[in-house]
């Protein structure tokens, strides 16, 4: 019995922590974020270039004439065109000053869930726009952002499904170097491709040329979602954080698979092709943050540029390694089978709400005989409880009949005194694995489900004028929580009771504690846990009826 107790107790407060910590990272992720998670190592270069999606890789064009880099009295007079390119996926907006990246919209996704949301931005404003290449030589590195390029490209340009879009800009460095780029659109692709070349009129090769990509590190609002610089180099993924980036530069040497810069549900991040072998630099300059990736002794460089959301199909198809930048935890074995299914039940049923519910029954029908046997067995226990406290007075001074009458006892009435606990501690990866699944899928993301739930991404709050919930951004009533934390409570109160006061206060409230953890969590992870605890409390109802019908056997006396 004490094993049983110990092992409720341990149990209860793994999980409390782990939701404490999830908690403290959710809101707090530059101060209690992880670092760095290290993921299994990546496929071998030559097979991961097979299973690569299919996309041109553009090689900077030879014999175009290179416009020269204007004067500093000239630049503010000079004209800056600005090109926008237009797929079925996304919006992006070039400007010539620098050639940069200014604006990058999705069209199959919004700001929020808001009536008359704009389109998902990708880049977020900054001292410095991402695309940009860096030219070292003679030990100084130069940035192209205050180059004017030219480009003979219209205004607007678009890619089909037979034709992809190509952008070329040119332009000069201050101190000489000649640079052009080239961008490749595809249709139906969150994927571009961008080649620079490097040249010099008096012939010098640069040391080193790179591409850079830069972006504050800001919550995007309302989603308590941190981006961070996330990396893949020799097979490890690193995330790192603002406050981490704040105390020095970094660098990665190696083959790098992805480097660029990703929050929970988006990432933009270049994959280079030619070469991939270089050092990812990482810093945190002014009020950004810079991801520089270096190819040394080289005038040309091709990438593959990935910009858009995390969904596993969809980073898996572009490159299987890719998909680490999802960061699913430990436990990512684990949530990913979860997250395939939940597309799944998508498919059977349009709505993310109504998916999350299959989800639920599905797991619960899984888990049913581990459930079923647990629960049981703790209840077998409850009805010994009487005949345990008698032989427990009677040979309180025996240690060994006791240990002896207790297992007699346990035996007679097919008891095992850890039966309760082991179906809980072996379904708890369970539990993280669809907590770390729900936390992080970008498809509840704007998702709707009824009524009020507008976004199953966002805290779930039924807006009431007048009401807010203390100590957090919201205004209304959560419902789901109050709900869930009902359930919970419940299915607590007739399920069998824990012979210990203290640890029976402790499993009352649960459901309090949960609840405060669960206000600024998804709104689709209070949906799951209301919906199983219901499911839980029709459980305990059907077996509770099931065990007045029993009768434990006596002890001897």
């Amino acid at each position: 019995m004490d094993n049983n107790r110990l092992l409720v107790s341990i149990v209860v407060v793994l999980g409390i922590l782990f939701l404490y910590q999830e908690l403290l990272q959710w809101r707090y992720p530059g101060l209690y974020g992880p670092n760095h998670r290290q993921a299994q190592k990546a496929a071998k270069a030559s097979s991961s270039a097979r299973q690569q999606e299919p996309i041109a890789v553009p090689t900077p064009a030879e014999g175009k004439s290179l416009t020269p880099i204007p004067q500093p009295s000239e630049i503010s007079n000079a004209p800056v065109r600005s090109i926008k390119v237009d797929t079925s996926y996304y919006e992006a907006l070039f400007t010539g000053y620098g050639g940069r990246l200014q604006s990058f919209r999705l069209k199959k996704f919004k700001q929020n869930s808001q009536p008359g949301s704009a389109n998902y931005e990708m880049v977020r404003p900054g001292e410095r726009l991402p695309m940009g290449v860096l030219v070292t030589s003679g030990g100084k590195t130069t940035d192209d952002g205050n180059v004017i390029y030219s480009t003979e490209a219209p205004s607007a340009v678009a890619a089909t499904a037979t034709h992809p879009a190509t952008l070329i800009f040119t332009g000069t460095t201050s101190d000489g170097f000649r640079i052009q780029k080239t961008f490749i659109f595809q249709d139906s692709s969150y994927v571009f491709s961008l080649a620079a070349e490097v040249t010099s009129n008096n012939g010098v090769r640069p040391d080193a040329i790179g591409l850079s990509m830069s972006q504050p590190l800001t919550e995007l609002s309302g989603y308590r979602d941190y981006p961070s610089l996330q990396s893949d180099v020799n097979g490890k993924v690193l995330s790192v954080g603002e406050k981490q980036l704040q105390k020095g530069p970094q660098a990665a040497n190696g083959s790098i698979t992805f480097a660029g810069f990703g929050d929970r549900y988006f990432l933009s991040a270049f994959l280079p092709v030619n070469p991939a072998q270089g050092t990812v630099a990482m810093d945190y300059v002014g009020s950004e943050a810079n991801a520089n990736l270096i190819f040394p002794a080289v005038s040309t460089v091709s990438s593959r540029v990935y910009m858009g959301p995390k969904e596993l199909q969809i980073l898996e198809g572009v490159n299987p390694a890719l998909s680490k930048a999802l960061d699913l935890g430990f436990w990512g074995v684990i949530a990913i089978p979860f997250l395939r299914l939940l597309k799944l039940f998508y498919e059977i049923a349009p709505n993310y709400g109504v998916a999350i519910i299959l989800l639920t029954v599905l797991v619960r029908l899984l888990t049913l005989p581990m459930s079923i046997k647990g629960q049981r067995s703790m209840m077998k226990m409850q009805r010994l409880q009487p005949q345990v406290e008698r032989i427990r007075e009677r040979y309180k001074n025996e240690q060994d009949k006791l240990h002896h009458e207790m297992m007699e006892l346990y035996k007679r009435n097919h008891v095992n005194p850890l039966g309760g606990c082991l179906p809980m501690a072996i379904q708890f990866p369970v539990f993280i694995g669809l907590y770390e699944a729900l936390l992080n899928a970008v498809e509840l993301r704007n998702a709707p489900f009824i009524g009020w739930i507008r976004d199953l991404a966002a805290p779930d709050c039924l807006p009431i004028p007048g009401i807010t919930v203390p100590f957090t951004d919201l205004h209304g009533i959560p419902v789901l929580v109050i709900l869930m934390a009902l359930t919970a409570f419940v299915q607590q109160w007739i399920s069998p009771r824990n012979p210990d006061p203290s640890q029976q206060k402790m499993m009352m409230y649960m459901p309090v504690v949960f609840s405060v953890i669960f206000i600024e969590l998804p709104a689709g992870l209070s949906l799951y846990y209301f919906f199983s605890n219901l499911l839980g409390v029709v459980q305990q109802f059907i077996l509770n009826r099931e065990f007045k019908q029993y009768s434990p056997v006596t002890t001897t006396t």
